[in-house]
């Protein structure tokens, strides 16, 4: 069934209770596994492929720590909407409930009961006739819709049943109707809007809806700003592009918010905190709010729209390109504004600085994976990007160390493009490891480690909203554990050190980790989300 659905991929670790699938692997050939060094970062690598792919991830894990290591990894790729199959070894039925080690039926840890709350579809396979038709509905259910992952626990005694194949003829459909009449009064009210707004989100990547999206702003003349999980599916270089709005965000954007909105078009996005900046009341249209969203669950849980399309992006964009406007107003976006922050003071690496000399060094077509952390907060704002697939963020939970098994997961998805992990020391003692995983299989990615020594965005935020100095120290040795795992290694911690790697970093042979020692006390003015989440207190700007 996998075969059949086009995987060819596949991430996890071995154990028990999972063997006879791993068993089947080898058996029948064709589909490659990739070992990693922990659950969650076989999720993460697994997402990492959807992500940049937008096809199937698939993860293979063992029962009891096996799927609650994987836990994290699962719940970020339910957050961000990642099509993931998550197959799991379980303990034989006939000892369900009489305290097997490592039970996670119905009668033990429950594991389909746990993880029904981060997923699209979660379920036992019980008989084994039944595999064909659940496997395809799992997939079906992870690809479409708003997509997300699925589970699928296996028993071990139906893993090792025999059956005769049978042939699943079943096609599952979803189509989406837009609405003409109520495209025809959007268009309109774009023609005429003096100060319109596209926010887009991350739906918009893919699929032709990036192309769509250029053509509507220039049709309409029409400003557009990305969520940052959505950035660089509307270039930053285009005249009608105002650069990011949310945590990272561009000023320009802000400032055209600050000046009055009469028309919002909210395409692709939840608007979430991380999209809204705290759902800043800027976004608030005098005239019309519109909301575009695949998933109806998402419309007015932040913001009362007054016009509700549930529909993709692609044809909700596409749609509205098709009417011509009237009369559009010339409008001049005035292009992406980013703050201009000083270099160090200490002679050390400001976090800007690094970001422009990386660029100067990798391809155009980079693919970044970005972490959570301070790093993000840069990444976002300063990385000038010209494909609408070079950004790889996974902001719905913001897990610490997910751009590792990320970039795995990107390469090996797209092997013709140049890969590239941005992350932090405190992200990188999370999920480090999976270097090894890199190292093992051969898979050419540059990891650069922001090092401040410290959980720099945790110290920062308590200081900020307590008053208090924390420390929160990271003492690790990233060289050493960077050559243990089996990766080339480089340190700088001067302007003008990374240029001189321009070589060996644009032509990996296998992983490559660069600690980058960053000065600390460079930081980007950010608004507090705490406080502005916290409605009994008051949004202050964070210097």
């Amino acid at each position: 069934m996998l075969a059949r659905a086009g995987v060819d991929l596949v991430f996890g670790l071995p154990g028990g209770p999972i063997s006879p699938i791993h068993d089947a692997l080898l058996a029948r050939g064709g589909i490659r596994h990739v070992q990693t060094r922990h659950e969650s970062g076989a999720l993460f690598a697994a997402a990492g492929y959807a992500h940049a792919t937008g096809r199937l991830g698939v993860a293979v894990v063992t029962s009891g720590p096996g799927i609650l290591n994987a836990m994290t990894g699962l719940a970020s790729a339910h957050c961000d909407s990642l099509p993931v199959l998550l197959l799991v070894g379980e303990v034989p039925r006939r000892v369900h409930g009489k305290g097997a080690l490592q039970d996670g039926s119905s009668h033990g840890l429950n594991v389909v009961g746990m993880t029904r709350h981060v997923t699209k579809m979660a379920v036992e396979l019980t008989e084994p006739a039944n595999a064909p038709m659940v496997l395809h509905r799992a997939i079906a259910t992870a690809l479409s819709g708003r997509r997300g992952p699925v589970v699928v626990t296996i028993p071990m005694d139906v893993a090792n049943a025999s059956m005769v194949p049978s042939v699943v003829t079943a096609q599952v459909g979803l189509e989406f109707a837009v609405d003409p009449r109520a495209i025809d009064e959007i268009a309109a009210l774009l023609s005429v809007a003096a100060r319109p707004l596209i926010l887009a989100g991350s739906g918009v990547r893919g699929g032709g809806a990036p192309a769509a999206l250029r053509a509507l702003a220039d049709q309409y003349q029409c400003p557009v700003a990305t969520t940052p999980k959505a950035k660089g599916v509307f270039p930053e270089d285009h005249p009608m592009s105002l650069g990011v709005f949310g945590l990272g965000g561009h000023p320009s954007v802000r400032a055209y918010a600050e000046r009055g909105l009469d028309v919002l078009i909210a395409v692709g996005s939840s608007l979430g905190d991380v999209a809204t900046d705290g759902w800043s009341p800027l976004l608030k249209a005098r005239k019309a709010f519109i909301h575009v969203d695949i998933d109806g669950q998402q419309i007015g849980r932040s913001y009362q729209p007054t016009h509700a399309l549930v529909a993709p992006a692609r044809a909700f964009l596409q749609a509205m390109v098709e009417r011509v406007p009237p009369l559009v107003p010339r409008l001049v976006a005035g292009g992406v504004v980013r703050h201009r922050l000083p270099t160090s003071a200490l002679d050390r690496l400001a976090p800007h600085d690094a970001i422009a000399e990386i660029q100067t060094i990798l391809p155009r077509d980079t693919i970044y994976t970005v972490d959570s952390g301070d790093h993000f907060l840069f990444a976002t704002h300063y990385l000038d990007l010209a494909h609408p697939d070079s950004f790889i963020v996974m902001t719905g939970l913001g897990s610490m160390g997910q751009s590792i098994g990320g970039a795995i997961g990107a390469k090996l998805a797209r092997p013709d493009r140049p890969v590239a992990a941005i992350c932090g020391d405190g992200c990188f003692a999370m999920n480090g490891f999976e270097v090894a995983t890199a190292a093992a299989e051969g898979i050419p990615i540059v990891l650069f480690v922001f090092n401040d020594r410290r959980l720099g965005m945790v110290e920062h935020g308590h200081r900020t909203v307590y008053g208090r100095e924390a420390s929160y120290p990271i003492q690790m040795d990233v060289g050493s554990l960077a050559h243990g795992l089996g990766a080339a290694f480089y340190r700088v911690d001067r302007p003008g050190q990374l240029a001189a790697l321009r070589d060996a970093l644009r032509a990996p042979t296998g992983p490559i980790v660069v600690d980058v020692l960053i000065d600390p006390d460079v930081r980007m003015p950010t608004r507090d989300r705490m406080i502005t989440i916290d409605a009994t207190r008051s949004i202050k700007l964070v210097n």
